[in-house]
């Protein structure tokens, strides 16, 4: 009478059949992922992120297969089309790296490329005392302040005339974060009405700049100060009646002032008259 196989020895035939069905898996999956890589197509990408206007060395750059339907247009395959150029944008690590991210052979990326859409780029002069104590940098964004004399009063007034505007450039052009702040020039991304604006405001009047907080983005609705307004009031003007008025020259009327209690001053051009509201 022949034995059963005791319980060891089904355990055992029960691993034996376990490796054996793991091996053919394995087996099988090595197969398909061989016979898939070998219509995967190896492309150029980055080993690590590549700052933009780096020039691009061998040790920045491998290459990586990739699927044919998850190839992006214009993919580079070939190494020595990727080493010694520079890069126009940031590359990203394990990124296929694009003809379009890169400079032509022989050209170094201008300022003209971290142009925004739709915006132009023009300079200001720019100083310690104008630029924030030397502390604006390329990617800051700044408020431009004007300080100009009104045409009809001769009051010298301060407005804001331009609000969180992108800082491109600095000194000559530079435009690396690493580099000194502005102490020569500024250079900045605006709109063509803006830059109209700003070409006006430098040439009629003093230019000073705000320095933004990264997050800050409001924009503050401000009618501007003159001189008049800090010492304690507003001045208003009073236009001649006619023009056969004998008072044809404006009366700018200044309303009492805490300052200097219970007064009011008329001017008359060069004329003043100033009198007791009590």
């Amino acid at each position: 009478m022949a034995k059963k196989p005791g319980a060891g020895g089904i355990i055992l035939a029960a691993v034996m059949l376990g490796l054996v069905a793991a091996y053919m898996i394995y087996r099988h999956e090595s197969n398909l992922e061989k016979q898939q890589k070998e219509h995967w197509i190896p492309l150029v990408v980055a080993r690590n992120d590549i700052p933009a206007r780096t020039k691009i060395t061998s040790d920045m750059i491998t290459l990586q297969p990739y699927p044919k339907d998850l190839i992006v247009q214009g993919a580079i395959q070939e190494r020595k089309e990727v080493e010694g150029r520079v890069a126009l944008n940031r590359l990203k690590a394990k990124e296929q790296i694009r003809s379009s991210d890169l400079a032509a052979e022989g050209q170094v990326p201008g300022l003209s490329y971290d142009i925004p859409p739709g915006m132009r780029a023009i300079a200001i002069g720019a100083s310690e005392i104008s630029a924030v104590g030397n502390q604006v940098k390329p990617g800051d964004h700044v408020d431009v302040l004007a300080t100009y004399s009104e045409p009809n009063t001769h009051q010298e007034t301060t407005r804001t005339v331009l609000q969180d505007v992108l800082v491109l450039a600095v000194n000559k052009g530079d435009t690396s974060t690493q580099a000194p702040g502005a102490n020569t020039s500024m250079t900045l991304a605006v709109k063509p009405e803006q830059a109209e604006l700003l070409m006006a405001a430098d040439r009629a009047s003093v230019i000073r700049v705000m320095l933004r907080a990264p997050t800050d983005k409001a924009i503050v609705d401000s009618p501007g100060i003159t001189v008049r307004d800090f010492q304690g009031s507003k001045s208003f003007e009073v236009a001649p009646k006619s023009a056969d008025d004998q008072q044809s020259t404006p009366v700018t009327i200044i309303p009492p002032s805490s300052r200097r209690g219970s007064e009011i001053t008329i001017y008359r051009g060069s004329q003043s008259q100033t009198t007791s509201t009590e």
